[in-house]
Parts: C-alpha cells; sequence; structure tokens
C-alpha cells in the first residue's frame, strides 16, 4: 500500500509520537509512507525510510485547507496513494476533500480526543470511510453521531517500548513532584497551580516539562507568583521518563484525555500517580493499594487536588494506580492498524 498519514504538527504530543510509530512502521512492513504536517521538532522521530511533506495543514483558513487539498491530490495521483489517513480536523477536511478529487483513494480518520461539540468542524470526520478510536471513551463521545453502521474499530495506543522502572528522588528533605505534557488548557497545569498554591507552606519542588500555547502565561503565573522558586520549567524534552524515574510524584491533572500517554508511562513504571476522574483515566486505570478513590480526583477542583497532594505530602496517602487493559506492543498496534486500512479496502 501506499499511505499518507497527515496530522497539523509534528511539535509535542501524543499525537506527535504515535503517527511516526505507524509511519515508521509500516515502512518497516514494506509500505510507501508518506507523513504530511506544518512540521517541528518531532519530524527527527521520522525513519528515513518515511517520506515528509511540509504544509500549512494546521491552519484554519479556507483557503489554505483548499490549496493543501489540491497539492495532496496532485501527489496522490502522481504516487497512486491508496489510503489518506487524517489524525486530525484540518487534515480531515484536506482528506475528505482529496478523496472527492481522486475517487478511488481510501480515506481513513482515528479519533485521538473526545468530542463534546460535533459540528461542520467536525463534518468530514463522518465521511471518512473508516474511523478508529483510541479508547473507548473516544468511541462512546463519537458513535451516537455518526451514520448507524458505521466502519468504526479501536485500536488502543501501545504500551510504551522501553518503560523505565520508578526509583524516586531519594531526597529526605521534601517532595519531587512532576508534570509532563502540553501546556494547554485541557491539561490542568493552571489548576494545579493553583491547588500548589493551597500546600506552599508543605516542603515540596515541582518540575515542568512541556510547550504549548499556553507556556508563556504560565512562566508569568509562576514567576510572578510565591511559588517561582518552587517550580522549574524545562520546556520541551525528550528524556520524560529520566524525570519520571527520579520523582516522587506524577501528577496527570486533564481536565479530558482521549488517553494519557503520560499516565500510561508513569503505570507501566510504577511511579505513584494523582490523576483526573476522566473517562479514559477510569478505562485505563485500577484501583490498587489500600487507598482505594483517593487517587483519582475531580477535574479541575483546586482544593480537591491540595487535599490529596497534601496528605501525600504528609505521609497519610500513597497513589496506587494499575493498569487495567492488556495493551498491545507497538508492532500489534501497527499491524492492527494496517489490517484495518485492508479490510477497508475491500469494502470499497
Amino acid at each position: 500500500m501506499n499511505i499518507i498519514h497527515a496530522l497539523p504538527e509534528l511539535e509535542e504530543g501524543g499525537v506527535e509520537r504515535i503517527v511516526p510509530m505507524y509511519a515508521n512502521g509500516q515502512s518497516k512492513l514494506g509500505h510507501s509512507v508518506t507523513v504530511v504536517s506544518n512540521g517541528g521538532k518531532l519530524e527527527s522521530l521520522l525513519a528515513d525510510s518515511v517520506n515528509h511533506i511540509k504544509m500549512p495543514i494546521h491552519k484554519k483558513n479556507p483557503l489554505t485547507i483548499a490549496q493543501c487539498a489540491v497539492h495532496m491530490a496532485s501527489f496522490v495521483r502522481r504516487e497512486k496513494v491508496s489510503i489518506v489517513h487524517a489524525h486530525s480536523r484540518m487534515p480531515a477536511w484536506i482528506c475528505f476533500l482529496v478523496k472527492k478529487m481522486v475517487p478511488g483513494v481510501i480515506f481513513i480518520y482515528t479519533a485521538h480526543a473526545r468530542f463534546h461539540a460535533l459540528n461542520h468542524s467536525t463534518w468530514p470526520i463522518g465521511q471518512a470511510d473508516g474511523i478508529t478510536c483510541i479508547s473507548r471513551s473516544v468511541m462512546e463521545s463519537l458513535k451516537n453521531w455518526l451514520p448507524p453502521r458505521k466502519n468504526m474499530r479501536i485500536i488502543y495506543n501501545p504500551l510504551p517500548g522501553n518503560p523505565i522502572k520508578w526509583r524516586g528522588s531519594g531526597d529526605k528533605e521534601k517532595k519531587h513532584l512532576l508534570f509532563a505534557g502540553r501546556i494547554s488548557k485541557i491539561k490542568g497545569l493552571l489548576m494545579l497551580a493553583e491547588s500548589l498554591k493551597l500546600v506552599k507552606n508543605k516542603n515540596w519542588a515541582l518540575d515542568v516539562l512541556g510547550d504549548g500555547p499556553l507556556a508563556p502565561r504560565f512562566k508569568e503565573l509562576a514567576l510572578e507568583s510565591e511559588l517561582r522558586d518552587r517550580i522549574t520549567l524545562h520546556g520541551f524534552r525528550d528524556n520524560v521518563t529520566g524525570f519520571m524515574s527520579k520523582c516522587d510524584l506524577c501528577l496527570c491533572p486533564s481536565l479530558d484525555e482521549g488517553f494519557g500517554l503520560i499516565l500510561l508511562s508513569a503505570l507501566m513504571s510504577g511511579t505513584p500517580v494523582m490523576a483526573s476522574d476522566i473517562p479514559a483515566t477510569r478505562e485505563l486505570t485500577s484501583l490498587t493499594g489500600e487507598n482505594p478513590g483517593g487517587e483519582l480526583l475531580p477535574p479541575g477542583d483546586a482544593r480537591a487536588w491540595a487535599g490529596a497532594i497534601e496528605r501525600f505530602l504528609e505521609g497519610g496517602l500513597s497513589p496506587s494506580l494499575g493498569l487495567a487493559l492488556k495493551l498491545p506492543a507497538p508492532d500489534e498496534t501497527v499491524r492492527q492498524m494496517t489490517d484495518f486500512y485492508e479490510e477497508t479496502l475491500k469494502r470499497h
């Protein structure tokens, strides 16, 4: 098969790491694979055998969308591409238009996040020949909106390839907390900062790994608040697992998630973790130990998070979460997706 994966950028995030995994794995299986994106620091994850075409497909401008669709359709015709696979809403519009311009090409969409507002911007998703969802909670958010008997399947994100073993900081003076992820509203970091203000009299330090649209605002808030000496902003880091192995508690305060790669890494490593009580987290985790109910916290509730963090710092709470699902290895995930392509091609 000749395959295109389309995503907005290759900057930072779960989608930006999963797409190279699919592209590299399918190339290794002998398929011709091209990734179309606006580029970014994670381009380095793409194997030499994977072609990368840089286009501004992250933009919402209708003229830009149309221009990108024309360029992609030209490539699809020339290279005899059989699958165009979109991993976000704007690329979905482009892939939908490509399908209209090049009859016979198969349009696949992967839903990496739950949908709360299904409107004209998400309309092309319903026109896809096949849809995969990265969790059951994501599928539940879509299924009532899609046409009956839509060709859909859950393909979970895989287990980390090289899980680390948690050791802890070993610091007897203070607890080292960790937040890792895209710094955006949905990830809950601003709420976490408010909760930490409520436990400022306790001995802790927070490492923040990541970048994103709210990074400047968070940096400003951190520097101007009484927490400025307690929070270290590291920006984007490739070695998240190294930090995770040495932290005392990993904090996952997302307001919503489709899956949660950072949470998965923490669960696999045995790192103590506090996470928001949201559908994807409940699907991914099981409560263990002697403190059931103490680890999944109300999303966006700064006081509830502060109370749980305070109990942890005082030794009254030992967050213990286990992995509830049997997740595939990366090679198996790639095989599942490639099989889905082949089955969808046969339907058409």
